[in-house]
C-alpha cells in the first residue's frame, strides 16, 4: 500500500525538484503506477556506486541502471547527498518539518523516499547448487578466508603505517579477481593505523589515496555493526572529519532504505552524537518511523534512550512511541520501564499517554518490583511532575503488603516525597511510613529525618500511632541534634507547629547564640529569609498555643517588608469587593490585605479581608483578650492549598487558621475555584458568600484557659 506524503524541499544550492525550485511547497504521492520511477535510498544504486573500470570489450553501463559493486576499493568515491533538505510530515493532526535524505536520479531531478515500501531491483536467479559446483565454491571460500586471516596477522605484526600500507599494496598486486581485500582487512588496517599514528600524522594521512581506499572499502562492503563499532572508536579521533562523515553518511543511507534494525538506528544516533554530527542524527527518524511495528518490549527503551540526542525530530519519534507503547506495556521489564522514565526526565518531557501507561504498568506489576526499582520509578514520576490514582493505588498496595518489612530508607523517603509533592494524604501510605520509622529509627541516617517527618506536617496528617511516633521523633532529634543540618532542624520544628505539637525540650538549643550563628553561616543567602520566617512562625506558634512557653523570644520585626501575595487572590478579592462590603456593612467596616500586629510580617499570616465594626479605629491595635469573636478574617484558599482530593487543607493553612482564631478572630474560608466559577453569576455568588459567613469558625481560647475542640475547616 502506498502512502501519500506532503512535503517541501529546501536547499542552499540551486536545483529543480520535478520542475520546481527548492523552497516551493509540493504535494507528492507515490501510487503504485509511479513506483518504478522511485529509487530506494540504497548505497547499491548506480548513482552512488563507483564506476567500474570499463572492460575493453563492453560498453560502460548507462546512467541510472543498477550495476554490481566494484570489486576493487581502489576506484571507490565518497558518497554524496543533499544535506539541507526538509520534509513536511503529517502524523494525525500534527504537522512538522523534518530533515530528509534526497537522492539525485538524473539531471535536475531529485527524489525523496519516505515510505516503508522498499523498491528493490528484481531478484536474480539463484546460483545452481548441484554437487558439481558446491565443492569448488566451498574451496574458494575457504581459501579466501585463510588469505584474509593471513593478511590480518601480517597487519597486526606491523609497527608503522608504512608497513600496513605495504601489506595492502602487495595484496592489491596479487589480486586477480578485482577484489584486493575485504572489509575485515580494511577495518583491521584502519584500527592499526589509529593505534600507531599520532593525530597530526593522521590528519595528513586522511587526504592520501591509500587511506581513502581503505575507508571506501569499509563504507561499501562492511555491515552496519562493523561501521558502528568503528565510529565508536573514532570518537577519540574527531580530527578525522572526512572519515567520520563518510561512515556517517553510509549509515544515513542504510537507514533511509530500512537496512538498519531499530537497535542499529539507536546506536547510530548515539555514536554520531558523540562524534558531533547532529545534522546526521536528525535524519534517522524515518528509519524508526518506518519500522514502528518492529519496536517491541525488548527494544522500546533503546528508542526512548535516544530522545535526548534528538532536537528537531524528537517530537516525530516520540509520536511513534506514544502510539506503540500502549500495545506492549504489559510485557515490559522493570529495567526497561526505568530507562524509559529516566529518558523522559532527561528530556523534560511528560507525554500523558506514556506516563499514564507506565503508571498502569506500575500498579499491575507492583508485586514483582524490587525496592530499588520502585524507588527509581517513583523518583522519575516525581521529577516528571506526574501522579495519578494508579500510582497512589500501587504505593498503597505496596505499603499494606510490606510496611515495616521494607529495608530501604531511600524508598520510604521517595514515597513520602511523592506524597508531599502531589499532596497525597493517603492514610494507608502515611501510616505505613510512620510504622517504618518507629521500627527502624536506630538504623536511619540523621540527614533523612527532615524527609521522613516534614511531609506529615505539610499534609497535616497525624498517624494512628501518634504517641509512639512523636516520642520516637523526639528521641531521634535529641540523640542526633548536632548531626542534623540547622536548616533541617528549623523545617522539623515548623512541621511540629503545623501538627500542633510543642517541642519545648529543644527551645533552649534552638534559641542559642551558637546555633543561630551556625544557622546563618551555613544557610544560602537566597534561603535566609525563608528560614528566618519559619523560625519566627515557630516562636509565634509556641507563644499562641503553648501555655508553658516563656515567649516570644525573638524581637518583633518593625522593618518595612514586601510580603508576597498571590495575584490570583488579589484579583478575585478586588472583583468581589462590592459583595464583601455589603456583607461587612460598608467600606468602612472592611480592610483588605493586612497583617495583625501580634503576628510576624510573613506571607503566611497575610489576611485577605478583615470585617470589623465601624469606628473601631486601627485594626492593628485590637485587644486580643477582650475583643474576641468580633472581627472576622476572610481567607481565600487556592486549589494547591488542599490535598489531591480537595477535602483537606495542607498543614501551613490549617496552622494559619488556628493562629488567627487564637488571636480572637472568627475565620471564614472561601474557595478560589468556586469564586472563579460564580463571579459571572451574581446571585449564586451572593448566596455562597452568605453561607460561608454563617459557617465561620469561632475564636479559640487562649493558652491556659478552658480547652475547646479544634474544628477542621472544610
Amino acid at each position: 500500500m502506498s502512502r501519500c506524503v506532503w512535503y517541501s524541499l529546501r536547499s542552499s544550492r540551486g536545483g529543480l525538484i520535478g520542475g520546481t525550485r527548492f523552497g516551493a511547497s509540493l504535494q507528492y504521492c507515490f501510487p503504485q503506477f509511479l513506483a518504478a520511477r522511485v529509487c530506494a535510498f540504497s548505497s547499491k544504486d548506480a548513482g552512488d556506486d563507483p564506476p567500474p573500470p570499463p572492460p575493453p570489450t563492453t560498453n560502460p553501463p548507462e546512467s541510472g541502471t543498477a550495476g554490481p559493486r566494484s570489486g576493487s576499493p581502489a576506484n571507490t568515491t565518497p558518497k554524496k547527498f543533499v544535506r539541507n533538505a526538509t520534509i513536511l510530515v503529517q502524523q494525525g493532526c500534527d504537522i512538522q518539518e523534518l530533515p530528509v535524505v534526497v537522492r539525485k536520479i538524473a539531471e535536475d531531478e531529485f527524489v525523496s523516499f519516505v515510505s516503508n515500501k522498499i523498491i528493490t531491483a528484481p531478484v536474480s536467479t539463484p546460483p545452481s547448487t548441484n554437487n558439481t559446483e558446491v565443492g569448488p565454491k566451498a574451496n574458494e571460500l575457504q581459501v579466501s578466508l585463510e588469505s584474509e586471516m593471513e593478511i590480518i596477522k601480517r597487519i597486526e605484526s606491523c609497527h608503522s603505517t608504512k608497513g600496513v600500507l605495504t601489506v595492502l599494496e602487495e595484496r592489491e598486486k596479487e589480486s586477480t579477481d578485482g577484489a584486493a581485500y575485504g572489509p575485515s582487512v580494511a577495518i583491521q588496517a584502519l584500527e592499526k593505523i589509529l593505534k600507531v599514528e599520532s593525530l597530526l600524522e593522521l590528519k595528513e594521512l586522511e587526504e592520501s589515496a591509500p587511506f581513502e581506499r581503505i575507508v571506501n572499502c569499509i563504507v561499501f562492503h562492511s555491515d552496519a555493526k562493523a561501521i558502528l563499532d568503528l565510529l565508536d572508536e573514532l570518537r577519540s579521533f574527531l580530527e578525522l572529519p572526512k572519515t567520520i562523515d563518510m561512515l556517517g553518511n553510509e549509515l544515513v543511507y542504510r537507514c533511509s532504505e530500512n537496512a538498519l534494525s531499530i537497535e542499529e538506528c539507536c546506536d547510530a544516533i548515539e555514536v554520531l552524537t558523540q562524534c558531533r554530527r547532529p545534522e546526521m542524527v536528525e535524519k534517522f527518524w524515518s528509519g524508526i518511523a518506518d519500522q514502528e511495528k518492529a519496536i517491541t518490549e525488548r527494544n522500546v527503551h533503546f528508542v526512548f534512550s535516544i530522545l535526548p540526542y534528538l532536537k528537531v525530530s524528537r517530537r516525530a519519534v516520540l509520536t511513534v512511541l506514544e502510539r506503540r507503547i500502549p500495545q506492549l506495556w504489559w510485557q515490559m521489564s522493570p529495567n526497561a520501564t526505568i530507562e524509559v522514565l529516566q529518558a523522559l526526565v532527561t528530556c523534560k518531557l511528560s507525554p500523558f499517554r506514556v506516563t499514564q501507561t507506565l503508571a498502569r504498568w506500575l500498579n499491575t506489576n507492583i508485586h514483582a518490583v524490587a525496592e530499588d526499582e520502585l524507588g527509581a520509578i517513583l523518583e522519575a514520576f516525581t521529577n516528571l511532575a506526574y501522579s495519578d490514582a494508579q500510582i497512589e493505588r500501587a504505593m498503597e498496595r505496596y505499603m499494606k503488603a510490606k510496611g515495616v518489612k521494607v529495608s530501604s530508607q531511600n524508598l520510604i523517603v521517595t514515597i513520602l516525597r511523592h506524597c508531599e509533592e502531589f499532596r497525597l494524604r493517603n492514610a494507608h501510605i502515611l501510616n505505613g511510613c510512620s510504622e517504618f520509622f518507629i521500627a527502624n529509627f536506630q538504623q536511619l541516617e540523621p540527614s533523612y529525618l527532615k524527609a521522613l517527618f516534614c511531609p506529615f506536617g505539610y499534609l497535616d496528617f497525624v498517624p494512628t500511632n501518634a504517641i509512639k511516633f512523636f516520642d520516637t521523633v523526639n528521641m531521634f532529634v535529641d540523640l542526633h541534634f548536632a548531626k542534623i543540618r540547622p536548616t533541617d532542624t528549623i523545617d522539623i520544628m515548623f512541621a511540629y507547629i503545623c501538627l500542633e505539637r510543642f517541642p519545648l525540650n529543644f527551645v533552649n538549643r534552638i534559641f542559642n547564640p551558637y546555633f543561630l550563628d551556625v544557622l546563618h553561616a551555613k544557610t544560602r543567602p537566597e534561603r535566609l529569609d525563608v528560614v528566618r520566617g519559619k523560625l519566627k512562625v515557630f516562636d509565634t506558634g509556641l507563644t499562641l498555643e503553648c501555655a508553658d512557653y516563656d515567649g516570644p523570644l525573638l524581637p518583633r520585626d518593625h522593618s518595612a517588608k514586601a510580603v508576597f501575595h498571590d495575584g490570583r487572590i488579589k484579583r478575585i478579592i478586588n472583583y468581589i469587593t462590592t459583595e464583601l462590603e455589603e456583607l461587612a456593612g460598608g467600606p468602612e467596616c472592611m480592610t483588605k490585605f493586612s497583617i495583625l500586629q501580634h503576628l510576624p510580617v510573613n506571607s503566611l499570616y497575610l489576611v485577605d479581608v478583615i470585617f470589623h465594626p465601624p469606628g473601631l479605629g486601627n485594626i492593628f491595635t485590637m485587644d486580643t483578650m477582650k475583643e474576641r469573636n468580633i472581627n472576622v478574617a476572610v481567607l481565600v484558599h487556592l486549589p494547591e492549598y488542599f490535598d489531591n482530593t480537595g477535602k483537606y487543607l495542607v498543614g501551613p493553612q490549617v496552622m494559619r487558621i488556628r493562629h488567627l482564631r487564637r488571636l480572637g478572630l472568627k475565620v471564614a474560608t472561601l474557595r478560589f475555584d468556586v469564586l472563579y466559577k460564580l463571579k459571572i453569576h451574581p446571585q449564586e455568588l451572593q448566596d455562597y458568600l452568605v453561607e460561608r459567613m454563617k459557617e465561620a469558625l469561632d475564636a479559640l481560647p487562649l493558652p491556659g484557659t478552658a480547652a475547646a475542640p479544634v474544628e477542621r475547616p472544610p
